[in-house]
């Protein structure tokens, strides 16, 4: 009886996990399709060009401020 009892709970979790794990696995299939991935790699490649975008223009501004400091600096006083 007993061999019978742990059979059966074995064969349930098996059946359980056995579930579990086909659900995970196509979910995960449906995240990895070409489409999502290459929306996924837009979105991402767009945040980066934000990113890089607002630290040149920010450079540039601050190179340009202190150019004109400089020039301010080095024009003869009247």
């Amino acid at each position: 009886m007993r061999k019978l009892s742990w059979f059966l709970a074995g064969f349930l979790l098996a059946l359980v996990g056995g579930g579990y794990t086909k659900r995970r696995v196509r979910a995960a299939a449906t995240q990895l399709t070409p489409a999502r991935v290459v929306n996924r790699a837009k979105v991402r490649l767009g945040d980066a060009t934000k990113v890089v975008r607002s630290r040149f223009s920010d450079a540039v501004s601050e190179g340009r401020s202190a150019m004109h400091e400089r020039e301010s600096e080095l024009q003869p006083k009247a």
